[in-house]
């Protein structure tokens, strides 16, 4: 014999339902998937909500935290695939390398982003580590040290002298982007030149001179759209974003 946990009365064994008080055993089904479901929300708002409070060094020190996890288990995978296939030390080489110089990178940009010299520094100085390791990798072929360092040093500038200039400038619209389109004909010229000296022994520019030359037009074009407008227009402002 059945009988109804809500009122008590009798039930016959085909009813799925009591005829007094509609009670139904689906309903305790959905009012337990239901609680079961709003026991986990919490849960998660709680996360989200922990996350929120962080401050912006302990947002970063995280991310700082998670990158090296997955950096350096990334470098302890390579390592040992490499030595139980290769019985040694051979491509991991190349993957531990980028991994410690990405980690340099991260730990700079985390804890030293608003000192400028700092991390523009130590950013050039691990990446041109990178280069001149895998120049030695290679039997000192000479292109990270002849060729890539030279750029990366010019590049490194340019970003730098940008940056200074972003800075002092009081006013952000389309000067930043002119100023942009001004520094990738800068770079284009230097890098002409670099490649040329390294391929044929001299400086000849060719490819370079022609992206700056098309990049001053459209610089002027920039510079003149952003002092015509009124004084303090940023673009988010002028595109109503």
């Amino acid at each position: 014999m059945i009988i109804c946990p809500q009122c008590g009365v009798e039930l016959d064994e085909k009813m799925h339902e009591c005829p007094l008080c509609n009670y139904s055993g689906s309903d305790e089904q959905v009012k337990s998937t239901e609680s079961s479901k709003s026991q986990g929300y919490p849960q998660k708002t709680k996360i989200l909500t922990d996350f929120e409070n962080l401050t912006r060094y302990q947002k970063r020190k995280l991310f700082w935290e998670l990158s090296n996890v997955i950096l350096f288990s990334g470098i302890l995978v390579t390592l040992i695939i490499d030595l139980v296939i290769a019985n040694g030390i051979t491509w991991s080489k190349y993957s531990i390398t980028v991994c410690l110089v990405l980690f340099a990178n991260i730990t700079l940009f985390s804890f030293w982003r608003h000192q400028l010299m700092i991390l523009l520094g130590g950013s050039f100085l691990s990446t041109s580590l990178l280069l001149v390791l895998l120049d030695l990798y290679n039997e000192k072929i000479g292109w990270g040290t002849q060729l890539g360092i030279p750029i990366l040093f010019s590049l490194y500038l340019i970003i730098l002298l940008l940056t200074i200039i972003f800075r002092i400038t009081k006013q952000h619209g389309f000067n930043i982007l002119g100023c942009f389109f001004l520094a990738t004909g800068v770079l284009a010229l230097i890098t002409d030149g670099i490649l040329s000296r390294y391929l044929t022994g001299k400086i000849s520019i060719h490819w370079g001179l022609i992206v700056f030359i098309s990049m001053v037009p459209i610089t002027a074009i920039l510079f003149h759209i952003h002092y015509r407008l009124n004084r303090g227009v940023d673009l988010r402002r002028f595109f109503h974003i």
